[in-house]
């Protein structure tokens, strides 16, 4: 039987998006398995630098944490009347927030705060990169 632990991620902001509209509320969406995503609520004044600070809990078990594949995916979209507008996506490989393999180290370590680029679909030709904030 396969032992179970919480990853906890706390997406906190994004800089200096793309603004795809004049008024844009933005939030984002993440998910480790794409038929179980979870949402941010949208963000009303951040604008171009929206900020969730929202807590997600996933269940995974030791072989998706030391797997050097599994990723926690990261999508930042604009909310819009007709249809919502993805601004970006990253993805965060897991063994990059979990530098300790030891399972007893990993429960004592303090929070880290990271910072991620995304790859943002609707940014300038001069620059295809933006940032998004994270802590685990």
């Amino acid at each position: 039987m396969s032992r179970f632990h919480l990853l906890e991620i706390n997406l906190v902001s994004a800089q200096d998006l793309e603004p795809v509209s004049k008024v844009m509320h933005t939030y984002a969406v993440t998910w480790l398995n794409p038929e179980r995503k979870l949402l941010t609520r949208v963000d009303q004044h951040g604008y171009t630098n929206p900020t969730w600070n929202e807590k997600f809990l996933f269940r995974v078990d030791n072989v998706f944490l030391n797997s050097d594949t599994s990723a926690i995916m990261v999508e930042i979209h604009a909310s819009s009347w007709i249809r919502d507008i993805l601004i970006g996506t990253v993805r965060v490989l897991v063994n990059n927030l979990l530098l300790l393999k030891q399972p007893r180290e990993k429960a004592n370590r303090e929070c880290e705060s990271y910072l991620y680029k995304f790859d943002a679909p609707r940014a300038a030709t001069r620059d295809s990169q933006r940032w998004c904030h994270a802590s685990r």
